[in-house]
């Protein structure tokens, strides 16, 4: 295992936004806030504005959060580094794709690169 901090973590050029009323917000960012629709995958919406990449996520509980997208090279010594320094897995996708909450409460995600070579 890597030394904490020596660890290859990058940011992934997306945010993520989880909502509610997938549909009406997608539109909302689109018609309101200008943003660029770019591709939708399943129920996944990816826009953009101002050179910035948004993943709109549908959350049926209906509740709103933002986290940042993390990818790295190896997934599984990522998930036990992070584990080691006293992060939680909040959510398991697959063996390339995890969600985390750190000891301060933030939640992101981190998922391997080359797992996905059909993101926008």
């Amino acid at each position: 295992m890597q030394e904490a901090g020596k660890m290859k973590f990058e940011f992934s050029p997306y945010i993520a936004i989880q909502v509610g009323e997938h549909a009406k917000a997608v539109d909302f960012y689109k018609r309101v806030l200008g943003m660029d629709f770019v591709d939708e995958r399943g129920t996944d919406a990816y826009l953009n504005k101002d050179g910035i990449n948004f993943v709109f996520e549908n959350n049926p509980e209906g509740i709103g959060s933002v986290f940042f997208e993390f990818k790295t090279d190896n997934l599984a010594e990522a998930k036990e580094t992070l584990l080691a320094e006293g992060c939680e897995i909040t959510q398991e996708y697959n063996e390339h794709s995890i969600m985390f909450s750190d000891p301060f409460g933030m939640n992101f995600h981190v998922w391997e690169e080359g797992a996905f070579p059909d993101n926008p």
